[in-house]
């Protein structure tokens, strides 16, 4: 059988595990493939960037991923690297949030926007009496019976009130998704507050049932800091782990695609060098804006819907100082700052305090985050600049003044797709005119999820999809699990085939 050619253009974290999972399917079912993976920058592994550098290990991108979505776990042990993973450390487990330019704990059973147990929480400095009892007072606010989508902002603002949003919900929103929280959606990033609201009436009143719950079957309830995972030489260990494991891929790097061409079969790659490769499926594993740019001539519906998803950039700058130049008294995760303290920084995390070996014996290693949605501004000052900001900053608020040991800065251009409100309605448009493309699929963090797992899941699922189509005849077979699973890709690869 001669065997069918896949081209994965984009060798992030999306494209390598797309590549991985057809090649795993492909000798497990002794169904031949050829795989080629084009990458336009000089490497592999995308926003993951991690470099040891003085005895410091400095992540430029992600530098954990939580357990709780199991893909990442799950794809690490088919990897051979599980032993290499690492939890948080157990000493100081805790982070902080900005208030009046000191760092403020987050009291315990916080879960992201709302108390899990109110009697921590009236103890706290966060938030003002006034706030306080507003936010205690969501139990009575009525339930929004329209199912529709809102704004982050919109429904913690009717929840708990406008000071909980303006000194918890944004500074959390915005160090995870770099967004504003007045565009951002609800449905397609805290899906879960949305249930527990239509199901239970009220936030605080899911809390307390789930909590009985969970307290009868002996469940531990509130954030937990162990579900936070990384590996002992940081996340790049990943991506080497998988190109290792795929010596029947081909990988090219500086490899910048000019054209595709869907017409007739096979497919045509046209590279900026002028060179042409055919293929029977494609894959675009890169940001909304680039694969609407590709796919522009040949399909402006999907073009045009591709290029309402936004994007914002960011930049991490990773500051080594000497250990005895840097109190102790804040030691912990991290901490975020609202907009509303008027600072340069999106936050800092502690990377030498939450994971071990980040940085040698005397010194402390801090990743600061700068950029997004409500600080554009910042991303686009130079290096000097942007370094003196954010030192100005972190003295400030640490209440220390040293030099420090090394600065390193990661500037990340569009690279965090902005889940707007009706976002999932959005990809929804994308997938339906999809399926007048069957040798062309997409994947990446612009469309179900931005971390590492929810990547991780919906390139799986798309390499399933792309294998039925090459190979619709493994859906006959009955005592494989990998095929199982294919079935059901199978039905809709049919559908969009009709």
């Amino acid at each position: 059988m001669n065997p069918k050619r896949i081209i994965i253009v984009g060798g992030g974290i999306s494209g390598l595990t797309v590549a991985y999972r057809l090649s795993e399917l492909s000798r497990n079912e002794e169904l031949p493939l050829e795989i080629i993976v084009l990458e336009a920058s000089s490497r592999l592994g995308g926003v993951i960037d991690s470099q040891r550098r003085d005895g410091f290990l400095l992540e430029g991108g992600p530098d954990s991923f939580i357990s709780e979505k199991r893909a990442a776990l799950n794809l690490s042990k088919r990897l051979g690297i599980e032993d290499e993973i690492i939890q948080t450390c157990e000493s100081h487990r805790q982070s902080f949030v900005v208030r009046d330019g000191r760092l403020v704990p987050v009291p315990k059973g916080f879960y992201l926007i709302a108390p899990m147990r109110l009697a921590n929480f009236f103890g706290s400095r966060l938030l003002s009496w006034a706030g306080k009892l507003r936010m205690a007072a969501e139990a009575f606010v009525p339930a929004r019976r329209n199912a529709s989508d809102e704004s982050v902002a919109s429904f913690v603002r009717r929840r708990f009130g406008r000071e909980a949003l303006e000194r918890i919900g944004q500074p959390m929103v915005s160090g995870i998704y770099s967004a504003d929280p007045e565009r951002l959606s609800i449905q397609a990033t805290f899906p879960k507050f949305q249930e527990m609201e239509q199901q239970y009436g009220s936030i605080l009143g899911a809390f307390r049932a789930r909590g009985k719950r969970d307290h009868a079957a002996g469940k531990a309830s509130g954030p937990r800091y162990s579900l936070f995972l990384s590996f002992r030489n940081g996340m790049r260990t990943l991506v080497e782990a998988l190109i290792r494991r795929m010596p029947d891929v081909t990988f090219r790097c500086h490899a910048c695609v000019r054209e595709v061409r869907l017409e007739g079969t096979p497919a045509r790659i046209t590279m900026e060098s002028g060179e042409a490769l055919d293929a029977d499926v494609v894959c675009l594993a890169l940001s909304a804006p680039q694969a609407a740019a590709l796919t522009r001539p040949i399909a402006e519906n999907l073009s045009d819907l591709l290029n309402q998803i936004p994007y914002e950039s960011v930049a991490t700058v990773n500051v080594a100082f000497s250990a005895r130049d840097v109190p102790d008294q804040h030691l912990g995760f991290g901490f975020v700052v609202p907009k509303i303290e008027n600072r340069a920084i999106v936050g800092c995390t502690f990377s030498s305090v939450k994971f071990g070996g980040r940085a040698p014996r005397g010194f402390v290693l801090l990743r600061v985050f700068v950029g997004g949605a409500l600080h554009r501004n910042v991303i686009e000052l130079d290096d000097q600049t942007l370094t003196q900001t954010v030192l100005s900053d972190l003295k400030s608020l640490l209440r220390f003044c040293a030099k420090p040991y090394s600065v390193s800065i990661r500037r990340f251009p569009r690279s965090m797709p902005q889940y707007q409100v009706g976002h999932l309605a959005r990809v929804a448009a994308i997938e339906k005119e999809l399926m007048r493309y069957p040798n062309l699929f997409l994947t990446g963090n612009a469309y179900r999820g931005i971390g590492i797992p929810d990547c991780i899941e919906q390139a799986e699922k798309t390499a399933e999809k792309m294998f039925a189509a090459c190979h619709p005849e493994a859906a006959n077979q009955n005592d494989a699990e990998a095929i199982r699973r294919i079935r059901h890709y199978e039905e809709a690869y049919q559908a969009r085939t009709k």
